[in-house]
């Protein structure tokens, strides 16, 4: 006695990859969030700390990147591709960041920032493509990056504090808004 093979739906695959898209993205909220309070919690931690720390949230920031990616079934291909690119970027930059940790504040900041403009950039595109059910949250994520970027390529003279605080109020304000954002869509969504 054979038992019949049951492919799922399209709906259902769809309902699948948004579920796990929904869990992978809370997890680097969290993850964010979490180190984010450490960076703040800790002033006296030394570069190495903080690089290995930025290095961490961009290694997570990476694979939920190229998981979404692949996963996301209702974005455009073209949506995809630079999803799939900001997060090799985003794993790029991780290992640059580890690569010499104890590297000079200006080179790391100016890695950082770049990467918070890029990433800033492309969440406002991804808003302005009309394409996101969670329009709102691109918005917002795009300029706390892009601010964020802007404070440190605008002041290039600031001390390792004032680095570490700007990674660390970006890291806690970006955690809180992905984590919070599909509780809030999931709740929309409800009738």
């Amino acid at each position: 006695m054979t038992t019949p093979i049951v492919v799922p739906t399209e709906a259902e695959t769809a309902e699948s990859a948004r579920r796990v898209l929904t869990g992978v993205t809370v997890l680097l909220g969290v993850l964010t969030l979490g180190l984010g309070i450490a960076v703040l919690a800790w002033p006296d931690a030394t570069l190495f700390v903080v690089a290995v720390v930025i290095a961490i949230q961009l290694f997570g920031f990476g694979i939920v990147q190229i998981i979404r990616s692949f996963a996301d079934v209702t974005a455009s291909g073209g949506t995809r591709t630079l999803v799939a690119i900001s997060g090799a970027l985003a794993v790029l930059l991780g290992f640059l960041v580890l690569r010499s940790p104890l590297q000079t504040v200006v080179l790391i900041a100016l890695v950082i920032v770049a990467w918070w403009v890029f990433r800033g950039v492309l969440d406002l595109v991804d808003a302005a493509s009309g394409h996101t059910v969670d329009r709102g949250l691109s918005i917002v994520l795009g300029v706390i990056s892009i601010v964020a970027g802007a404070i440190v390529l605008l002041q290039p003279e600031l001390s390792l504090d004032v680095f570490r605080s700007v990674v660390g109020v970006w890291m806690v304000l970006y955690g809180i808004i992905i984590v919070v954002t599909p509780l809030v869509l999931r709740k929309i969504a409800q009738p």
